[in-house]
């Protein structure tokens, strides 16, 4: 009841004569419970408190009341969503990951905190109603929450639309029609399962830009979340596009490392295959202490585990936020079935590759292409050349360094003298230290008679990072300063697109930490490289034949190790040099930089000392008034 006084004009129902009685007296009267909740003010609350105080799962493993325990990794992943200033949440994630019950968590905080018009847009007319009648509805319905904005209209909870008593209507949609996502416009949005959505709907534009278009009335105000498994589609891209993109990481129960688990380090006994998988004894061996987790330590490692950033951590606010999930954490996925898909892939069908890819890693499948094979490599490999043994009268030794987040990989090139510039691989291998490259540096090496050689100058790149997997790490300011001290090795920088070969940098600070300019003492060099004319003239230079003129040759420890890196990369129909995600090519970049060194050092120019000076060629003129 609600008390109005005398001054406010009386309802118009009541008639003359009760008006003139009351006349000056306060009076009440009822008020529609749909005026009431749209007078109420929405509750300021974060989506993930919304749903353990208010949702009630309806159909799956778990139902009844929402428990964050059932799905950790959720609980950033809704926060994110109920931020003001984000805009749109991809979450990529492998089947069975949260990822349907959390969009309707966010749906449902919508309804009660920031009611608006909402589309909910599912691959097809009968998935929408397969969603619409075993999740959407009840999920209204059987949260009381939500159920007090449910109507008593049988019609109001239909597949066209769902009517809500505080005027607010939910649209289920079908990305195969371009009509279900016309004419109504939403403040929300809701992508399910996006990879199954046709490239086109019909002959318009793809689903998730008419899907976009629904929110343009509200400007700064809407908020979008699309999911799904990928396949090649949306998601994965839509992922990686964002401002900001978070990983998950387990926490390892024994060092607290954080962990991002892979199939390298899974402990199978001998003899196990994807089909005696169930009755192996396996176990995962930690990244970075190597204790054995059992699938109970695993368990505790999810649930322990956080969201790393690993794109845009730079970014305070950002407008589109990606989160990546995959089958490794996701706590309804048995270790065993993990496994039993990783070995299927690594030797399977083409279906296991993009099903491990797809269902377990969460990313797109790309087809491995190999411009080389590995026996064309190690058909370079020289049986009479052992390693470190410098091959006779060669114009110059040098060391190249392919940084890592930890280590470095390095080989030593010998240069031969001329244009066609011969090249041979006296040592390769991996350190840990700094200290050990400048060993290297400072390394006598002997060729088949004895005679000694140093190298003359060594080239590092300047600390980015190899793994697409990783946060992009920056070790720049340590490789400046190791440059700084050691002028002996000079920084490398790759650009894809540059119009000359090489450039120099004038440096006078390092890399700026927390808005601070550090000077460099003395200033540094930093020489930016052409890698895509550089990979293409080595992957010209690896089809010369070992006996002709200006091959590439490597020693006898050279193993199928290095060949696989030496075939990791493939150009695509643009021309530019491609490295499949997950496949290692250290050695590759490696060799890149040794092209890049010689033409710095300007090799093909070098003539030995006995070798006569050529001469250069007269310039054609008038002399006295003869022509010459």
């Amino acid at each position: 009841m609600i008390l109005i006084p005398h001054t406010i004009p009386y309802p118009a129902e009541l008639p003359p004569l009760r008006r003139d009685l009351l006349a000056g007296q306060p009076v009440s009267f009822p008020i529609h419970r749909a005026v009431k909740l749209r007078l109420r003010s929405p509750e300021k609350i974060r989506v993930s408190e919304w749903a353990a105080k208010y949702r009630v799962v309806a159909d799956g493993a778990h139902v009844g009341p929402w428990r964050h325990e059932y799905a950790p990794h959720t609980v950033k992943i809704m926060d994110t969503f109920s931020k003001p200033h984000v805009r749109e949440v991809w979450f990529c994630g492998v089947e069975q990951s949260g990822k349907t019950n959390t969009m309707l968590n966010c749906l449902g905080w919508c309804i009660d905190c920031d009611p608006g018009n909402i589309f909910y847009l599912m691959p097809t007319e009968d998935t929408a109603a397969k969603i619409t009648g075993t999740k959407l509805r009840p999920t209204l319905q059987q949260s009381p929450r939500l159920a007090r904005y449910l109507t008593a209209r049988q019609d109001d909870l239909s597949l066209a639309k769902m009517s809500l008593r505080h005027g607010m209507t939910i649209f289920p949609s079908w990305a195969n029609s371009a009509s279900s996502m016309a004419t109504f416009t939403a403040k929300h949005c809701f992508g399910d399962e996006v990879d199954k959505y046709p490239e086109l709907a019909g002959k318009e534009a793809d689903p998730i830009t008419l899907i976009k278009k629904r929110n343009r009335t509200y400007k700064g105000r809407y908020k979008r979340f699309f999911a799904s498994t990928p396949a090649g589609r949306f998601i994965y891209e839509g992922m990686r596009k964002c401002s900001q993109v978070w990983e998950f990481r387990v926490c390892c129960p024994e060092c607290s490392a954080l962990i991002r688990m892979d199939g390298e380090h899974m402990v199978l006994p001998e003899g196990t295959t994807a089909e005696n998988i169930e009755q192996a004894d396996l176990g995962y061996a930690c990244n970075e202490c190597g204790a054995i987790w059992t699938d109970q330590h695993r368990d505790q490692a999810i649930r322990a585990g956080s969201w790393v950033c690993v794109q845009g951590a730079e970014i305070p606010r950002p407008s589109k936020v990606g989160f990546h999930h995959r089958a490794w954490e996701c706590l309804d996925i048995p270790l065993a079935e993990i496994a039993a898909a990783w070995l299927k892939a690594k030797s399977g069908p083409l279906a296991d590759k993009i099903g491990w890819a797809n269902g377990y890693e969460a990313i797109n499948y790309e087809a491995e292409h190999q411009d080389r094979k590995e026996d064309h490599i190690l058909r370079l490999v020289d049986p009479a050349m052992p390693r470190g043994v410098v091959p006779r009268d060669p114009c110059c030794l040098v060391v190249l360094v392919d940084t890592q987040r930890v280590g470095f990989y390095y080989q030593v090139w010998a240069y031969g003298w001329g244009r066609d510039m011969e090249t041979w691989r006296v040592d390769h291998g991996f350190v840990e230290h700094f200290d050990h490259l400048t060993d290297i540096a400072a390394k006598t090496w002997l060729d088949a008679d004895g005679k000694e050689y140093r190298a003359s100058a060594g080239f590092i790149d300047s600390g980015g990072g190899t793994d697409p997997h990783q946060p992009k790490h920056s070790r720049t300011a340590e490789v400046y300063e190791f440059c700084r001290m050691h002028p002996f090795f000079r920084p490398l920088k790759g650009r894809r697109d540059m119009a000359q070969p090489w450039n120099t940098t004038r440096l006078d600070y390092y890399p700026s930490r927390q808005g601070k300019k550090i000077p460099i003492p003395g200033g540094l060099t930093l020489y930016t490289i052409n890698v895509s004319m550089f990979k293409n003239e080595l992957a010209a230079k690896l089809q010369i034949e070992p006996g002709d003129p200006g091959a590439f040759h490597l020693h006898a420890e050279v193993g199928s190790d290095y060949a696989q890196q030496m075939c990791a990369e493939y150009q695509d129909e643009r021309g530019w040099w491609i490295c499949p995600r997950g496949k290692p090519n250290h050695h590759w970049d490696i060799s890149v930089y040794g092209l890049a060194g010689a033409e710095i050092l300007r090799i093909r120019d070098r003539r030995p000392e006995s070798a006569p000076q050529p001469v250069a060629p007269r310039k054609k003129g008038f002399v006295k008034g003869w022509k010459i």
